[in-house]
């Protein structure tokens, strides 16, 4: 017997009837179908199963009830369109947004696998992280932090880097005076190569080895930068809001701009078309009554102007 995977059970708050009405439907629900579309008692599912239920119920509907030809071409040009965009456009424009964050500012405010394949899923690949995230990556409480975390500051700083942050613009942006002191670290550990973001994390862990007492100074106060919300965090907070604002408005300027006026031109062009050849069809039957050319008529009208008389 085939059951459902959906928890009905358990509650926040006692339900009302509809609630457990619903609730008692969804258990009817079997397990492979509410598995594959992610169901779950807080009314969430899959981008690609909004998708297929809206169009359904959408634009099926307004389809079969389509007046005539140009209102069914408009559900394909426009209104799937629309849909497509409602659905898709937000999560699909901030995996763009968090690839072009990455590559110009050098932090990491994304995580999960990057190729096209991989991404046309929304719920797969790139993913925006959320602000907790974000504190997670970029900052620690206090100093003794870094203890707790796997080969201590130097793994802090290679997540970041795993993450697709660049460390050497990571820690300029913390601090100006940052790359003086990453500098006079590498004099100290006497490293003789431009430090960048490849082999500033082999720099920091041989930093941790060392017992010199001036090492440990400069390093500690590399770590003391990521202390709290420090510059790096707001500024990865700042980019993500105004990333996932501007993402809405792209939607909203999609579906109440560009689509309806596309559509427009279209259906103007198509008209355009439509007058053309009909007035083109006019021309031709108008052609085709036109009296013909004869000769004989033409003789007798000049004998008509010369004589007066028509014979």
């Amino acid at each position: 017997m085939i059951t459902s995977s959906i928890n009905t059970s358990n509650y926040v708050f006692e339900p009302n009837k509809v609630t457990k009405t619903l609730a008692k439907i969804g258990g009817f629900i079997p397990k492979p179908v509410s598995d594959f579309c992610d169901l779950t008692t807080k009314a969430s599912m899959k981008r690609t199963t909004q998708f297929a239920i809206l169009a359904a119920c959408v634009l099926f509907a307004r389809y079969i009830q389509a007046r005539n030809k140009d209102e069914k071409r408009e559900i394909l040009t426009r209104d799937t369109g629309m849909l497509f965009t409602a659905v898709y456009a937000v999560p699909l424009f901030k995996k763009v947004a968090s690839l072009f964050i990455n590559k110009k500012t050098g932090i990491p405010v994304a995580y999960g696998e990057k190729g096209i394949l991989k991404n046309i899923n929304p719920e797969k690949g790139i993913q925006m992280a959320s602000y907790e995230q974000l504190a997670e990556w970029l900052s620690v409480k206090n100093v003794e932090s870094f203890n707790g975390i796997k080969n201590g500051f130097a793994g802090f700083c290679r997540n970041i880097k795993k993450l697709g942050g660049d460390l050497t613009k990571c820690f300029s942006m913390i601090d100006k005076n940052s790359k003086n002191t990453i500098n006079d670290l590498a004099k100290s550990l006497g490293y003789q190569k431009e430090i960048t973001n490849k082999n500033i994390v082999g720099l920091i862990r041989q930093a941790q080895k060392s017992t010199d007492k001036n090492v440990i100074q400069k390093l500690d106060s590399l770590k003391t930068m990521f202390v709290g919300e420090n510059k790096l965090l707001t500024n990865a907070s700042n980019l993500k809001s105004v990333t996932g604002a501007s993402c809405i408005a792209a939607t909203a300027f999609i579906l109440g701009g560009l689509l309806p006026w596309f559509n427009i031109q279209h259906t103007k062009k198509l008209y355009d078309e439509k007058k053309k050849a009909e007035n083109n069809g006019l021309n031709n039957e108008q052609t085709k009554t036109l009296p013909i050319n004869n000769s004989n008529m033409m003789n007798k009208f000049e004998k008509f102007q010369t004589t007066g008389q028509f014979v």
